[in-house]
């Protein structure tokens, strides 16, 4: 009996290496695949709870999506290519929905990720027109900042309250990458200066002379710098959906992307 139960302890661990060694080939060989693929009967067993991006590089190139139908594909009464907003144009549009600076600023729901774990949060971006870059002003040791010092990058979405009107329906979906600046940083001071609402959390006097409220604010600005992060979001993309587009002959969806250099 007892050399029955090591015969069948043996064969157990020779099955587990087995098991082990067929799992690490099956990874080895996974290929990056699109968005859209599903799994055919070749495939090998999938255990629960694991999902394709567990094993394989996914292809997110939005050529066979409805977004990109929307955007320059045949839809509707538009033809292939037609209807499409010249880049500089809706570049220009899109400053005038997000653009605004200090008490100007929009506020965005923001997505990141960490370890495949996604996060949304409010917070309050101003637009450089000129860099095409989002700056974000927050506090040290929020979820958010953790997520962005492991994965810069993120998306953020801006709309106007949809109450059933399609005439007003209004939405900016972005994605870019982050850098978070501290105060150590040489430019941190003049991004406060020339683009965050800073001004209201200094309470200045309302008595305050010209010289009194230059010097309460320089202060201010020198306190916040230990305890504050300046976010600065590269615009990578953005897909704007408007029905005034629609209304001057164009898509109503409409994408920017930024030039690779």
């Amino acid at each position: 009996m007892a050399g029955m139960i090591a015969c069948a302890t043996v064969t157990s661990k020779e099955i587990a290496t087995i098991q082990e060694e067929e799992s690490e080939i099956i990874v080895s060989e996974t290929k990056s695949i699109d968005a859209v693929a599903e799994a055919d009967n070749n495939h090998p067993p999938i255990e629960p709870g694991l999902s394709c991006n567990d094993c394989h590089e996914i292809n997110l190139d939005a050529n066979t999506t409805a977004t990109q139908l929307w955007i320059s594909g045949e839809w509707g009464a538009k033809e292939a290519g037609e209807g499409v907003m010249p880049k500089d144009q809706l570049w220009k549009e899109i400053v005038k929905i997000i653009g605004g600076i200090k008490k100007d600023s929009k506020t965005y729901v923001l997505g990141t990720s960490m370890n495949n774990i996604p996060l949304t949060t409010t917070a309050e971006f101003t637009l450089d027109p000129e860099k095409k870059v989002l700056y974000g002003f927050h506090e040290q040791g929020t979820e958010k900042l953790l997520h962005i010092k492991n994965n810069p990058h993120v998306s953020l979405n801006w709309h106007v309250e949809f109450e059933g009107n399609f005439d007003v329906f209004l939405c900016c979906q972005i994605r870019g990458r982050t850098e978070l600046i501290d105060g150590t940083n040489p430019g941190y001071e003049q991004i406060l200066i020339d683009f965050l609402p800073y001004e209201d959390g200094a309470r200045v006097p309302k008595d305050a002379t010209p010289k009194q409220r230059g010097e309460h604010l320089k202060k201010f600005r020198q306190g916040i710098q230990k305890g504050f992060y300046i976010s600065k979001i590269t615009i990578d993309r953005v897909t704007v959906i408007s029905i005034d587009f629609a209304k001057q002959g164009f898509r109503r969806v409409q994408r920017w992307e930024r030039q690779s250099s």
